[in-house]
């Protein structure tokens, strides 16, 4: 599965409508190239976008968890029933909802952030902010690559 990498900043245009970068649309799964889903970050001010193939994978972490208990609840409910399966047009473009744009204090750009197997998109001062804080964390914690792929905490 190819991933979603590096920072892009694209114009909505009149009708509501952004393009989804080009590298982008070349990492969604050939049998669903046109469908991402969006919903609202549980962690953010953004919205977070999914392939299809994510959206599965997700799907079946949560139907690992006990049926009754309240963390499957509280992840179905707040991921699923908020999830909005969007289609790319020829150009890649898509309609981004208002109500996700609010909630992101979207206005007339906005910044698509690459996060491996999904993807986030931001108010562009937002994206400066998400970076700068990501890596001070990383920094004052003193995580290195080598600690989290080689399982060590030295």
């Amino acid at each position: 599965m190819d991933l979603f990498v590096s920072t892009f900043f694209n114009k909505i245009d009149k009708k509501g409508r952004v393009s989804l970068p080009s590298i982008f649309r070349s990492s969604l799964p050939k049998d669903h190239k046109n469908q991402i889903i969006l919903l609202k970050s549980l962690k953010n001010k953004a919205i977070e976008g999914l392939s299809v193939l994510r959206v599965k994978e997700i799907a079946t972490r949560i139907n690992n968890l006990d049926f009754f208990s309240d963390e499957h609840d509280d992840f179905t409910t707040s991921i699923f029933s908020e999830m909005l399966p969007t289609n790319l047009d020829k150009e890649g473009r898509f309609l981004l909802p208002e109500n996700l744009k609010n909630f992101a204090s979207i206005k007339n750009e906005v910044a698509f952030i690459g996060q491996g197997y999904f993807f986030q998109i931001v108010n562009p001062a937002t994206a400066q902010e998400l970076q700068q804080r990501s890596r001070k964390r990383i920094n004052v914690n003193k995580k290195t690559l080598s600690k989290i792929l080689g399982g060590t905490d030295e």
